[in-house]
């Protein structure tokens, strides 16, 4: 009687398991600045990115679980001089270092989550909109550097950037993220 018990329980938690959303693949962060006054976009990542995500049956909730810290020193926008001038100014507070995001609301019928975006000490909620193609939930949204309490950074980054983005560089920031899931 205790092994068919036993059985059951297992299959059960088999069948939950099986069913359950996962993480299948490395999460992506994406982000673009403007400068110039045509707002020409400049984007990069980070390369150290890390995630804490549970599996879970209900899609909400498992993206919910998702828990993210991003050092900002590994930020790659392709160019190295560039890298090291952002990082030099932006991201020169020890408070800017990291960044640490999680999901708090999603809304499956508008395609709508709410990202809560730490930095420099300063939480904010991101509105993103979002999308599933290919097994990936694809995220986008914008913050506003200076909403982080970012204003001198952006300033010394504006003003050692002024002659190659023409004298215009915004604070607004387009973010994005890809995170590939299975069930």
């Amino acid at each position: 009687m205790k092994m068919k018990l036993l059985a059951s329980i297992f299959l059960l938690f088999a069948f939950v398991s099986a069913n359950a959303y996962e993480l299948n693949g490395d999460l992506r962060v994406q982000w673009t600045g403007y400068k110039t006054e045509k707002k020409v976009g400049v984007s990069g990542s980070f390369k150290d990115v890390k995630l804490e995500i549970k599996s879970s049956d209900d899609f909400s909730k498992f993206l919910k679980s998702a828990n993210v810290k991003i050092n900002t020193l590994s930020l790659d926008s392709g160019l190295e001089v560039r890298n090291k001038s952002m990082v030099s100014t932006l991201f020169s507070l020890k408070s800017a270092e990291e960044i640490t995001a999680s999901i708090i609301e999603v809304d499956a019928d508008t395609n709508n989550l709410v990202l809560q975006v730490t930095m420099n000490g300063v939480t904010n909620d991101v509105s993103m909109q979002y999308m599933i193609k290919d097994s990936k939930v694809m995220a986008k949204g914008e913050i506003d550097i200076l909403d982080y309490h970012m204003s001198e950074p952006f300033a010394k980054f504006a003003k050692e950037c002024f002659d190659l983005h023409k004298g215009k560089t915004f604070s607004e920031v387009t973010i994005a993220f890809e995170l590939p899931f299975k069930k």
